[in-house]
């Protein structure tokens, strides 16, 4: 890996943490902010939002309320830059409130499509899935 490539990995990992503290914080305009203005974003229950407005309207009534006080936690298992301004994130997480630990029932898995634009790094793409873990541990046999 070149100084450039870990310079942008460090990079690509800082936006995602900002998103971490901006859903901690509850901020739907800094959570939406590291999204580029015509983001994708789809919901683990299938729904997708199109554009940084959309994604930002979307998550104020869920940070008023069903997801107030929550934290996203969990891990980035995999960079890989595609070019030399788009990078695919491959991670493990989960949404938890108070004390609460990212548990094999509660694992989402992501993926990002992360972009520079104008020197700036920004989430073109984003999509999680239920981690179905009595699922993987069986195809993990075979």
């Amino acid at each position: 890996m070149t100084t450039q490539q870990r310079t942008d990995e460090e990079a690509v990992r800082d936006l995602l943490a900002r998103a971490d503290r901006a859903w901690e914080a509850g901020d739907a305009t800094a959570f939406a902010a590291v999204f580029a203005p015509d983001a994708d974003y789809t919901t683990w229950f299938g729904q997708r939002l199109k554009g940084r407005e959309a994604i930002e309207a979307s998550h104020v009534p869920l940070f008023a309320k069903y997801l107030k006080g929550t934290r996203t936690i969990g891990e980035i298992t995999s960079v890989r830059f595609l070019a030399p301004d788009v990078a695919l994130v491959h991670g493990m997480g989960a949404v938890v409130k108070g004390d609460k630990k990212r548990t094999r029932f509660n694992t989402k898995m992501v993926q990002y499509v992360v972009v520079r634009s104008g020197g700036e790094w920004s989430i073109a793409a984003f999509q999680n899935t239920k981690y179905h873990w009595l699922f993987n541990a069986l195809f993990a046999r075979q």
